[in-house]
This record gives C-alpha cells, structure tokens and sequence, in this order.
C-alpha cells in the first residue's frame, strides 16, 4: 500500500514539475513546501543556487541581481538573461484539511511583453504622425489665406490695369461713345474693390451690411483668434443668401463660449425659406472651412433659416 502512495506521489511530483508556470508553495513561516522544476530553474538566475525559503525570493525580486531585469510597464514581471519574461505574483491558499499556504507563481508573457512593447511604439509614431497632421493643417489653412490674398491682390491688380487702359485710350481719343462719366465710374469701382479687399472679415460684413440696410444685432462675447473669422466668414454667407432670398433686414447672431468652443446660431426676420435648402456655393464652402478647423456646421430650414456652427477655440 504505501508503495502504490509512493508510486501516486511520483506521478503527481513529476506532473508538477512539467508545468510550463513556475510554481513553489510555501508554509506560513516561508518554508518551502512544494516547488517545480521551472520555478529551481528561475532560482538560479537569481541566486545562483536553489532557493530555501520565500524571504530570499522577495529580497531578491526586490533587488533583482545582474542580469535580471525589473521591468516598469508591467507589474511585478522580470527579464531574465536568457530574453524570457516572467510575471510573478503572490497569493494565499487553503488545502482540504484547512491548512494555509503561500502560493509564489511565475507565468512567461515573453510575448505578450513584446507585444504590449510593439503596441506602445505604435502609439508612440501615431501620437508623432497625429502631432504632424496637425501641424500641416495648421499650413494648409496658413496656405489657404495666402491664396485668397493673392488672388485679391491679383484681382485688384487686374481691376486697375484695365481702369488704366480704358483711361489711355480715352485721353487718346481712340474710344468712341464712351463719356468721362463712364471712365470715372470704372475708376470709382476698382476703387471700392481696392478698398474691400484691404478690410478684414469684420469689417467687410459690416460693411456690406450698412450698404444693403440690414441691422446686425449680436448677442454674447465675440470669438477670440481664428474661431471669430470663421463666425464673420458664416455671418458674412448669412448675410449674402439674407438679402438675396428673404429680403431680410435684421441679422441675428447668439454666441455661447463652452469649455473648448463656441456655439454660433445666425438668423434673419427675412421670409421663410419654401422648401429644405440645398446647400452650394457659400454654404458649401463654409463648410468647408469649418470642417477642416474641426468644427460641425449645421443648417436648418424650415420652419424658419438658422445656421448653428460649433467652433473649436484652438
């Protein structure tokens, strides 16, 4: 009889020790119980021998010796100098009998390291890429602005050649029909054009509104940097389509300042559009623009026309 317990213990004994875990059970004075041949063999590296009882483990993870290395994105895990990954951990066990134990475990997560290590390069390059991304947003709208500059210097330039052209041949008594009254009015418009261009966003649509005999009334603090050039550049589609379809007098903006935008609504007391507003040209563009900055633009219809843009402050 205890031949065959014997027998049973060997069988058990050699199942234990062919665990991929290393695993070492220790009574509640730190003694060693019951340890496999994986965990002998990670004793080694730490202490150059087997290990005797659990206080010098703990030292020894403590203060890992040469060779093994502590590492600090995961908890309690070590490399060992033949490159495999060991993740220990420490718990408390009851047998049948009601008899406590330590249980020490260490599982290999080789890979699982490598590829927590492969993942946080990863993020690394797309935080990089992200941070790239926002810088050439940055230019392309500094790009865009630069465009629009030219093309009004451009078209300013045209303007005044041909006021000059017209002017020559006027003096040299080559064009026929035409009165100074009409070589002055073209001069009066490149003039004005000049002038536009030169305003800012602002002023522009203040400008035109005085000109068309709308009242602009806005409540809230105005945007501060880009965020209030995208509101003027709104307020200024708001106010083109205003005169041209509702024949409106008044428009109306509500400004919101939130915790990292603002909340633009533009109105007008002008006639209600007849059917849902399909967006083109001035709307599109708007879009556009405040899309690129991050921002959401949304445009109601009926019953009554508002614009709601959300802009980011940064």
């Amino acid at each position: 009889m205890r031949k065959w317990k014997q027998l049973g213990f060997n069988v058990i004994k050699d199942s234990f020790d062919q665990l991929p875990t290393a695993v070492c059970f220790f009574d509640p004075l730190g003694r060693i119980v019951l340890c496999n041949r994986q965990m002998y063999r990670l004793s080694q590296h730490l202490f150059q021998r087997d290990m005797q009882y659990l206080g010098e483990v703990e030292a020894a993870l403590a203060s890992p010796p040469d060779g093994v290395k502590k590492l600090s994105d995961m908890e309690h895990t070590y490399r060992f100098p033949d490159k495999t990954v060991w993740q220990f951990e420490r718990t408390m066990v009851t047998d049948q009998s009601g008899e406590t134990y330590i249980q020490l475990t260490a599982a290999e997560v080789t890979e699982l390291h490598r590829v927590l290590v492969q993942l946080a390069d990863d993020n690394r390059k797309l935080d990089e890429d992200a941070k790239e991304l926002h810088e050439l947003s940055k230019n392309v709208e500094a790009v865009a602005k630069e465009k629009e500059r030219l093309d009004a210097k451009s078209a300013m330039h045209d303007s005044l050649a041909a006021c000059i052209t017209v002017t020559k041949q006027y003096l040299a008594g080559e064009l026929t029909g035409i009165h100074a009254d009409s070589v002055l009015q073209e001069w009066e418009k490149s003039i004005a054009f000049r002038e536009m261009t030169l305003l800012s966003a602002k002023e522009k649509l203040f400008h035109d509104a005085e000109r068309s005999g709308v009242t602009v009334q806005m409540k809230g603090e105005e945007p501060k940097g880009n965020a209030a050039d995208l509101m003027y550049a709104a307020m200024q589609v708001c106010l083109n389509n205003a005169i041209q379809y509702a024949q409106a007098t008044e428009l109306s903006i509500n400004v919101w300042e939130n915790t990292g935008s603002y909340t633009v609504m533009i109105s007008n007391d002008g006639k209600s559009p007849e059917k849902v507003i399909i967006e083109g040209g001035g709307l599109t563009n708007l879009r556009h623009r405040i899309e690129t900055a991050g921002g959401t633009m949304i445009v109601q219809s009926l019953p009554d026309f508002s614009l709601v843009i959300d802009i980011p402050k940064k």
